[in-house]
């Protein structure tokens, strides 16, 4: 499998506030882009089994576009992996979730908390894998809905 990633180039000058950040080193293949192209690397950034690493900023907005890519059904209900430990990703996620949840705002869209999979190890992630690619695993408009906002893989 082929280890892809789509970078920014945050060099921009006296005002830049972001920090460079290190590179994966498990990256086979990347294209860079500048920061004014910011958008036109999302729109590029075509995944189709994404998995996240706990992460900052970029990975709120990368994980929001995964998410609305899903709802809007630009994407296929495919599986995301959230890797690393629940807690960190309840932190990030639940409250959101529940707080559209509570006030209506995404009614009828609950059921996007089922293409988001919490993994601690590969065994799990394999194990999501194998379950939607034998047409097992309950993803999409008529799975459940996980109040926590993602599924934890035991």
């Amino acid at each position: 499998m082929l280890s892809c990633a789509n970078i920014v180039d945050f060099r921009a000058g006296p005002q830049t506030v972001v920090n460079e950040q290190r590179q994966n080193p498990y990256i086979d293949a990347k294209m860079t882009y500048r920061l004014d192209k910011l958008v036109e690397r999302q729109a590029e950034f075509n995944l189709d089994f994404p998995i996240f690493l706990e992460g900052g900023i970029g990975t709120d907005f990368e994980y929001s576009l995964e998410e609305v890519r899903r709802k809007v059904g630009s994407v296929p209900s495919n599986p995301v992996l959230l890797f690393g430990e629940p807690a960190y990703w309840r932190q990030k996620i639940t409250s959101r979730f529940q707080l559209n949840y509570t006030t209506g705002t995404i009614k009828g869209s609950e059921w996007i908390t089922n293409c988001f999979y919490c993994i601690q190890n590969a065994q799990q992630g394999l194990k999501v894998y194998r379950e939607f690619f034998q047409n097992k695993l309950k993803i999409g408009k008529t799975g459940p809905i996980y109040e926590e906002g993602f599924c934890i893989v035991e």
